[in-house]
């Protein structure tokens, strides 16, 4: 159980080394007793850490498998409680809110709480870097712990790349520096990309780590047309492309994107999707407005078909992603972008491997003794990695109908719980929001489609339930509630 002390107690100093930038904007805006306060609250959850990390020096901290799992639980259940202790000194949430923030920004979720417009600038960076952070603990908890144990069917193969191995777990922090590295350099291009379009700084830093994270946190009170311009909108877009891609294909798409491809289709497809869904927004805009500016609107068009693949729910103004009915908007957020990212959903090499496997399954019917290999690009599906996906598949859909069911028994209406089930299990929350339809938009406190600050403590902790078994892809979970292992050790 050292190990997984280690690494949680790693992720604790990582978390709060981030306040950092936010203390220097604190003090930047004359905010020198709110500085003085995050200085306080990161110093103590670094030092706390780091005492656990000193009383454990020394002795093995090597970690199997089983504890691996359950180390990997602990941190993305552990993790948001002590970001909940900076939401609640610092933004002055109570508990239950301060936890839904915490969950919601280190899943990437991108739902919030906070009062946007009185908010200071401080706390609003603070809430991005979390959801930056988050972004990078999902793919390294891909990467390093889900893939090889082949959880929900994912390939490990292209662990490789990184890790030398395939299907074995490592939980090396020096194996994380890599990730880490090319994570914050695409980051850093991002922002440089929307300080050249004409954002400003902090907003553009804010915006660069939430695309990369593929999160959906705004740290605006009003539209985001307000603040980024069309170019800056297809930045934001591309941005997004970029996370809801593998993390270990961005090298290959720039260096050979004919070959790459050919051998990696679901990125193909993610493309394709993106493109299709954006073009398809803008034919929309052009039949309800009746015209317009061409460029605009493909910007806009762009952005909310990025935002809806990447698991999002970035839209460029209010009513946007609204403009399909709000089963497609659903369907396409709960499938999801690509294997190793930060996205949520079903993830597209799934949603293929099913329909392949299907259809194979459908053939046999009628030629018994046919046999054909399941392929995905290089990867071969074999029939145990079917069977994981439809595990997978399944238990999700049993996930979301019991957390729609709890939405309409605590807060909301039969649609708008399957809306905030779907969303929030799919690490989208803004996609609820921007779902609200416009009579529900102006009474908070109705109970069809109640705004999100309207919900109560009961509909917040299953919004918490369901965020985060989103992201653990649900089956780690009932792998750690395995009584009987654990009872037999």
């Amino acid at each position: 159980m050292l190990g997984g002390l280690h690494v949680l107690a790693v992720a604790v100093v990582g978390l709060f080394a981030l306040m950092v930038p936010a203390i220097l904007f604190a003090i930047g805006d004359g905010m020198r007793d709110l500085a003085l306060s995050m200085l306080l609250v990161g110093a103590l959850g670094v030092f706390s850490a780091l005492m656990v990390l000193g009383a454990i020096a020394g002795f093995e901290r090597r970690l199997g498998r089983a504890q691996g799992y359950l180390t990997l639980v602990a941190v993305w259940v552990l993790l948001p409680l002590f970001a909940a202790v900076s939401f609640k000194t610092l933004a002055g949430l109570d508990w239950m809110s301060a936890w839904f923030e915490g969950v919601s920004a280190l899943t990437t979720s991108g739902s919030t709480l906070l009062p946007r417009e009185t908010m200071p600038r401080a706390l609003l960076v603070w809430r991005a870097l979390i959801e930056w952070y988050g972004g990078f603990l999902a793919l390294v908890s891909i990467i390093h712990v889900l893939a090889p144990g082949g959880f929900g069917g994912l390939p490990a193969g292209d662990r490789r790349l990184i890790t030398a191995h395939a299907s074995d777990m490592t939980v090396e922090l020096g194996d994380f520096r890599e990730v880490l590295g090319h994570y914050a350099l695409l980051t850093f291009g991002v922002f440089v990309c929307l300080m050249l379009t004409g954002v400003e700084g902090p907003a553009a830093a804010m915006l660069a780590m939430i695309a990369m994270a593929t999160g959906g946190f705004l740290p605006f009170a009003d539209a985001l047309e307000n603040h980024a311009g069309p170019m800056a909108q297809v930045v934001l877009a591309i941005g997004l492309a970029i996370g809801t891609v593998s993390v270990f294909w961005r090298k290959q798409l720039l260096r050979a994107p004919r070959h790459f491809f050919r051998m990696n289709p679901e990125t193909g497809l993610i493309v394709l999707g993106i493109l299709v869904v954006g073009l398809l927004y803008a034919g929309r805009i052009f039949s309800v407005s009746g015209g317009g500016d061409l460029g605009p609107i493909l910007a806009e068009s762009l952005l909310a078909s990025s935002s809806l693949i990447a698991t999002s729910g970035i839209e460029s103004r209010p009513g946007f992603i609204a403009l399909w009915p709000a089963i497609v908007v659903l369907m396409l957020v709960l499938a999801g972008g690509g294997i190793y990212s930060t996205t949520g959903g079903f993830k597209v090499y799934r949603i293929v491997a099913m329909a392949v496997h299907s259809a194979r399954e459908l053939n046999q019917l009628i030629y018994p003794s046919s046999a054909a290999n399941l392929r995905f690009g290089r990867h071969i599906i074999d029939e145990q990695s079917m069977r994981a996906i439809w595990t997978y598949f399944a238990l999700s859909l049993l996930i979301i109908a019991a957390t729609s069911m709890a939405f309409t028994f605590t807060a909301a209406g039969f649609e708008g719980g399957i809306a905030l089930s779907a969303a929030f299990f799919s690490n989208a929350g803004p996609v609820y929001e921007a779902l609200i339809p416009p009579v529900y938009a102006t009474d908070p406190l109705n109970q069809e489609w109640p705004q999100l600050s309207a919900l109560p403590a009961s509909a917040k902790l299953v919004a918490i339930a369901a965020m985060t078994l989103g992201r653990l892809e649900v089956m780690v979970i009932f792998t750690v509630l395995n009584i009987r292992y654990w009872m037999q050790r």
